[in-house]
């Protein structure tokens, strides 16, 4: 299961939910379901062929017995062709959203051996649907996702609150149906459905106190058949970063750009009813019993996706540099630039990490950087985003250490007894090797694409170096290295990796190998000493 950012032209929406406070959510309409209720009783009420009342002459002498015993059974008969209907429509009754039950999985079916849940039975029955696609939990019912809810406490925002500016992108739900095996890491191989789940937008928040000023918030929109994302992603984020307070949400919104932590941070949630955009992505919602959408707020930074940054072009130096001969200069900033995306992507996924959770959907639109510019490779900040299908998988206490005692906030996640990983077959384990895999794709899809001759391009994508790396040399990274150096186009990609004996090579070596941790592999290798 891939999560990807697709970034699509800017556009103004509004939805219908926050123009107004007043606005109500629908309510589920049953008038439909009582004249056909009501048509099953009249039905029932004259259907009654057995017994038909004109074969009774009211001129001749009636036997009361005989009657009796006849009237008797027709209301016994009556009797079990109402209980029939009642279990009918009761059954309907029951019967929740196909969009909620995409996402359904059940809690007690097992992980498989990367760690991940596998689907329950209703989902099982579903796969052959077009429309069907796995989560990373289970919200089988809607008093469980309440019960998520209420874990994570009030959301503290109304949709009055805020005003949408414009959509960023949609964040696309990719899921690859292949056989299973035995690999611990995503499979390569299959066919690959996507669908919207997400929609992203930048949004005014107005506190409505005085002193403070309208702020622009980063506002996801999840379609009715990604409730359950949305609730996972909030448990992620209220663990890793927390949730500011109702009355301090506008300072949090307000305050500066900081590295620390390197996740984009919450600042609460509420529900509301969808977008004009969200209908458009997915008409199904029109037909949904439940009106309201889930609306996660987080704050604003001006990150953009590491998607975009190859293909960026810079206002001075790389590129540039070669009209006025300054082209070294500006390929030592890029270089530069490259190293600290790399350092800053290892310390993001390090600090989800040793925080016990998985993220699950790795990818160039999960990790955010604060600028494009290769000049500003000392100030760039790296921070990771998507948690929809995280998981976060708690250590029993008499497995872990005693903890750093340093007084800072990772001294309140103590790590686990040292196991080696490369024997350590724990669900997180495997979970976080798949993690680190993913990443060494970003970091090859980030470096191929920026220090490519003619730039980023289709040989240069993820999905290339998936496809290479994976399916073609099933992850041998010895074979990938040779087919890299082996391009003429990829010289100055050979040169970076290659500095400092092969720093570059044995740090991605690490991650596709996956048995050294990220945050281990940040302090000890110096392809990240800039």
């Amino acid at each position: 299961m891939i999560l990807k950012t697709l970034l699509v032209s800017k556009a103004n929406y509004w939805p219908h939910s926050l123009k107004s406070s007043q606005t109500k959510p629908l309510q589920p309409e049953h008038r439909a379901r009582r004249i056909t209720q009501d048509k099953k009783w009249r039905t029932l009420a004259t259907d009654r062929d057995e017994f038909p009342d004109d074969d009774i002459d009211s001129n001749q002498p009636v036997d009361i017995n005989a009657l009796a015993a006849r009237l008797a059974a027709e209301a016994a008969r009556l009797q079990s062709e109402a209980n029939r209907i009642i279990q009918s429509s009761g059954d309907e009754d029951d019967q929740t959203n196909p969009l909620d039950d995409a996402f359904s999985f059940s809690t007690s079916s097992g992980n498989d051996p990367n760690g991940l849940p596998t689907p329950s039975s209703s989902s099982k029955n579903q796969e052959d649907d077009d429309d069907d696609f796995v989560s990373p939990f289970g919200l089988e019912t809607k008093a469980q996702e309440a019960d998520v809810l209420s874990e994570v406490g009030d959301g503290g925002f109304s949709a009055s609150e805020f005003e949408l500016l414009s959509e960023l992108g949609q964040i696309s739900v990719q899921q690859v149906e292949a056989p299973a095996d035995d690999s611990p890491f995503p499979s390569t191989t299959g066919q690959r459905t996507a669908r919207a789940a997400v929609i992203a937008y930048t949004a005014s928040y107005f506190s409505g106190m005085p002193f403070q000023d309208p702020v622009i918030t980063l506002m996801k929109e999840y379609l009715p058949g990604a409730r359950a994302v949305a609730c996972n992603e909030l448990q992620i984020l209220k663990h890793l970063c927390g949730m500011p307070e109702i009355d301090a949400k506008w300072r949090a919104a307000s305050s500066a750009l900081s590295s620390r932590p390197p996740v984009v941070e919450l600042l609460g949630y509420f529900l509301a009813g969808p977008s004009e955009r969200a209908v458009l992505a997915d008409p199904s919602i029109r037909m949904s019993p439940s009106a309201d959408t889930i609306w996660i707020v987080q704050k604003w930074e001006g990150m953009a996706p590491l998607t975009m940054y190859p293909s960026t072009q810079q206002i001075s130096g790389f590129g540039l540099g070669r009209l006025f001969g300054g082209n070294s200069a500006a390929q030592r900033d890029r270089t530069k630039m490259l190293k600290a995306i790399t350092a800053g992507a290892l310390n993001a996924v390090g600090y989800v990490h040793d925080r016990g959770v998985i993220h699950g959907a790795i990818g160039s639109g999960s990790l955010l950087i604060s600028t494009f510019n290769d000049s500003d490779w000392l100030r760039v900040v790296v921070k990771i985003d998507n948690f929809g299908f995280a998981r976060r998988i708690i250590v029993p206490r008499f497995l872990r250490g005693s903890g750093g005692g340093s007084g800072t906030r990772s001294s309140l996640y103590p790590a686990p007894i040292p196991i080696p990983l490369e024997a350590d077959d724990s669900p997180l384990s495997l979970g976080q090797k798949a993690d680190r895999r993913q990443l060494a794709v970003v970091l090859f899809e980030c470096i191929l694409g920026a220090l490519s001759n003619s730039g980023p391009s289709d040989f240069t994508s993820a999905e290339s170096v998936q496809r290479i790396l994976g399916e073609v040399f099933e992850w041998d990274f010895d074979r990938y290295r040779q087919y890299v150096e082996d391009e003429e186009e990829w010289e100055a990609v050979v040169a970076l990796l290659s500095a400092d004996d092969d720093a570059g090579w044995q740090l991605l070596r690490q991650l596709v190998i996956g048995n050294i941790g990220a945050s281990s592999l940040l302090a000890e290798s110096i392809f990240c000493e800039i």
